[in-house]
């Protein structure tokens, strides 16, 4: 009796399922989700992956900070201490590039590509050379007379030189970038009026190695022009380094002459010759690692993710210097340093979008 049921429930179950499948609703939907599955799953897959590029991109960013900061910090240290010891900023920069000069070219040997820059391209590096040099020049004379982390506070005012140095060459920025100097200046000037020791000779030696520090973008942009330019990041800092280690001795002689001999007599009676000396070599090989690091950074990161890296690393640096220094700062500076830092993204955002937007017309 038992087996009848099961096979009297089993025909009049066929039916039903012929109808089922028989039924033109049923298949459309069918039809409809193996259409719709194929075109998903790639949408899926391409959103996952923007996502794991996304997350890849911010650990390796927040990698390159902490290198940055890290070798920075280390180079005004040590460049703070050589400048205690010795009031010889031109001899200290003349060693940074000379280390420098040497460890690129060990570097480059390495790599395959031209390493020398022609004639054709080396009227276009000099003048590059020459900016890069006195941009550190002038922040190493700066660190003599203020505290560091003051100099990177008024370091974050090189968005107002750009603006004018271009302005002078003939290029013309959108209302948003100008409109980003208002908080970077307002910024500086509320960290500067109650925090750090400042001094005018400090001030003035930053400012202008902010106008130095932003003429190496034209000066880049304009190599970067020369169609007979082959050389590489690592191998445009080598040119520049050799090029300053060459010409350095004679602005040494010209304005450093006169004083290079007391202060060595200084050091010696001290006994501090080799701490100066060893001090120096520290601060050239940390100047290296964070000029390679930079360019590093340039060449690996999204335009995008580089206007966020460069603010951040000045915050931090201000910050770390401003304990490492004990130097006051006082909540109306702080608040000047985070509105200063902030102008300083948003200027690189507006600067990047209007490049971009030039680009497609």
């Amino acid at each position: 009796m038992t087996s009848i049921q099961h096979v009297s429930k089993a025909a009049n179950a066929k039916p039903q399922v012929r109808q089922r499948n028989a039924s033109p609703g049923a298949k459309q939907k069918s039809d409809r989700d193996q259409a719709h599955q194929p075109e998903a799953t790639p949408s899926r897959k391409a959103a996952n992956e923007a996502k794991v590029f996304a997350s890849h991109e911010w650990m390796e960013m927040l990698g390159w900070i902490f290198l940055l900061v890290a070798t920075q910090l280390v180079m005004i240290i040590y460049t703070k201490r050589c400048t205690n010891q010795a009031p010889l900023p031109l001899l200290l920069c003349f060693a940074q590039f000379a280390i420098s000069a040497i460890l690129s070219g060990i570097a480059c040997s390495f790599r395959k590509g031209c390493l020398w820059a022609p004639k054709a391209v080396l009227l276009d590096v000099l003048p590059l050379s020459v900016v890069w040099t006195g941009g550190f020049i002038l922040f190493n004379a700066a660190a003599l007379h203020m505290s560091p982390g003051m100099v990177n506070v008024i370091r974050c005012m090189e968005p107002v030189a750009t603006v004018s140095v271009g302005f002078l060459l003939g290029h013309r920025f959108r209302w948003q970038v100008l409109a980003t100097l208002l908080p970077i200046c307002g910024g500086v000037a509320m960290a500067s009026s109650s925090g750090g020791s400042i001094s005018s000779a400090g001030v003035c030696f930053a400012m202008l190695s902010n106008l130095a520090f932003c003429c190496r973008t034209f000066c880049l942009q304009r190599l970067q022009r020369n169609k007979l330019n082959q050389l590489d990041d690592l191998a445009v800092f080598f040119n520049v380094s050799g090029l300053s280690t060459f010409l350095m001795p004679g602005l040494e002689l010209a304005v450093e002459a006169s004083e290079v001999l007391p202060a060595v007599q200084s050091l010696m009676s001290r006994g501090r010759l080799w701490s100066f000396g060893s001090d120096m070599l520290a601060s050239s090989i940390a100047f290296f690692f964070y000029q390679f690091i930079q360019l590093l950074v340039m060449s690996k990161l999204s335009p995008l993710a580089f206007s966020v890296l460069t603010p951040i690393v000045k915050a931090l640096m201000i910050v770390t210097l401003t304990l490492c220094y004990g130097d006051n700062i006082s909540a109306f500076s702080a608040s000047g340093i985070a509105l200063s830092v902030g102008g300083g993204y948003l200027f690189t955002r507006a600067k990047s979008v209007t490049e971009v937007a030039k680009k497609a017309a």
